[in-house]
């Protein structure tokens, strides 16, 4: 999976770099490695120069595989509990998308032995 990360109105520091790269090893395991067009895009943002309260941190990934694109976006306080929840977002889109499908595989094989039942039964 090829990665793109993107800092906008900040400096990208290296503790930031290292966290997200630790965040993307659970997305890794689940995008399947021999997909060469998976490309995962980051942006970490600071939405505002002259706040220093409130939501001001915007983290957001955009996934692009074979099996669809994701996206999950999640703006806080501190940039390392926005990078969580949009992980953690993601995660749950891929999960949600692959279970989605096995399952339409499993009703499809549970219906063909159905049928081969029937014949059999005859």
């Amino acid at each position: 999976m090829r990665t793109q990360t993107k800092a906008t109105n900040m400096t990208l520091t290296t503790s930031v770099e290292e966290y997200v790269e630790k965040k993307i090893t659970s997305l890794r395991k689940l995008i399947d490695e021999n997909d060469d067009s998976a490309l995962l895009m980051i942006e970490v943002a600071k939405t505002s120069e002259h706040h220093h309260k409130g939501d001001v941190f915007r983290a957001e990934f955009n996934l692009h595989t074979k099996d669809g694109d994701f996206f999950a976006e999640a703006t806080r306080q501190d940039i390392f509990t926005a990078l969580d929840e949009v992980k953690d977002g993601l995660v749950d889109a891929v999960r949600t998308r692959k279970d989605k499908k096995f399952r339409l595989i499993r009703k499809g094989q549970l219906r063909v032995k159905e049928i081969i039942r029937g014949f059999t039964n005859k």
